[in-house]
């Protein structure tokens, strides 16, 4: 490599819902900040991008607004993205950087064309010389180590942020699967639902996401946990604190989590014979943030009676196989999705 292409960068990028995280060649995964930005409301000037972006969020006056500009793993707001992208880019920056030469990003595999052309679009604009879409199933398998050009099925479930992607994977290409846009940010929501009806509770969702890592479950624990929770009371307006316990929360997210399974199962009864064979004999394999809900792989096993894999690092999945498609174009070109122009 010659010394004016090392001054230009390749970049693996998972652009989640919640969390986007930055994978450069030959440094590996640089960076895991939250999918949002900050900005001034009469001028939209950006203040603030991804954790600086996350400390504001929902603390801000009416001057500031923080924004999530993707929604079940889609853009929602182009400009935001664009911004979102460019603003962590910036934070990988070395000192003698020029640009970026090549970029891979892992996207849902539901996603339409149009959808597909806004993604593409933003990583030029935020100067990609060439860009490459990878599937985040695909991707999610590729960062677990399972070689995925073998003739042989694979299942893989991603619970991310915006979309649960789940997929039977054999011969570098996704033979069923769904694209669920139901995930982390559901179950979210849900335990922020419960506490306003059953407790006239407003908590903020970074309270909720705080309850979903520490006490949320998907099936019964060997010691069941509390915590303490601040939030308003809707009929007071002043401040209060409660105790929750996970067998409460775990009755408050049981909608997302059995839509998630129904969608596993829908999955798998059309799976080829021969591919449901592999995956009996394999199980499947959790990835995403959503994996990490306490005794989840518990309750898929109970309702499918396949064997579940938790990989390692289940929120590093997708970005590591981005990676690795990056330091591996070549080996992973049949797997890229095509970037149709119109």
């Amino acid at each position: 490599m010659s010394f004016f292409s090392s001054l230009f960068r390749d970049i693996a990028i998972d652009l989640g819902t919640a969390n986007t995280l930055i994978y450069i060649r030959d440094k590996g995964l640089v960076l895991n900040e939250p999918s949002i930005v900050a900005r001034e409301r009469n001028t939209g000037k950006v203040v603030a991008i991804g954790l600086d972006a996350l400390l504001m969020h929902e603390k801000t006056h009416p001057g500031i607004i923080t924004i999530r500009p993707l929604a079940n793993g889609v853009i929602a707001d182009y400009e935001a993205t664009e911004e979102l992208i460019k603003g962590l880019i910036n934070k990988t920056k070395s000192q003698f950087s020029f640009g970026i030469r090549r970029m891979v990003i892992g996207i849902p595999s539901g996603i339409t064309e149009v959808e597909k052309r806004a993604v593409r679009d933003s990583a030029e604009h935020v100067g990609a010389k060439e860009v490459y879409l990878v599937a985040e199933p695909m991707a999610a398998a590729i960062g677990i180590g399972i070689d995925v050009k073998e003739p042989m099925g694979n299942m893989i479930v991603d619970i991310g942020g915006g979309t649960t992607e789940i997929a039977v994977i054999s011969l570098g290409g996704i033979a069923s699967g769904e694209s669920l846009r139901v995930a982390g940010t559901d179950i979210t929501n849900s335990i922020v639902r419960h506490f306003r009806k059953a407790y006239n509770l407003a908590i903020g969702e970074r309270t909720a996401e705080d309850v979903k890592i520490k006490i949320a479950s998907a099936y019964k624990l060997d010691k069941e946990l509390t915590m303490n929770v601040r939030g308003r009371n809707l009929v007071t307006a002043l401040p209060e604190e409660r105790e929750i316990n996970s067998p409460t929360i775990r009755e408050a997210i049981a909608t997302p989590i059995s839509q998630i399974i129904t969608s596993i199962k829908k999955s798998l009864e059309v799976t080829k014979p021969e591919l449901s064979a592999d995956i009996l004999d394999r199980g499947l394999f959790l990835a995403g943030g959503g994996a990490l809900i306490k005794g989840l792989d518990k309750k898929i096993n109970e309702e499918t009676k396949l064997a579940v894999h938790i990989s390692e690092e289940p929120l590093t999945a997708v970005a590591r196989g981005t990676g690795e498609v990056l330091e591996n174009l070549e080996k992973y070109r049949s797997v890229l999705l095509s970037t149709k122009r119109y």
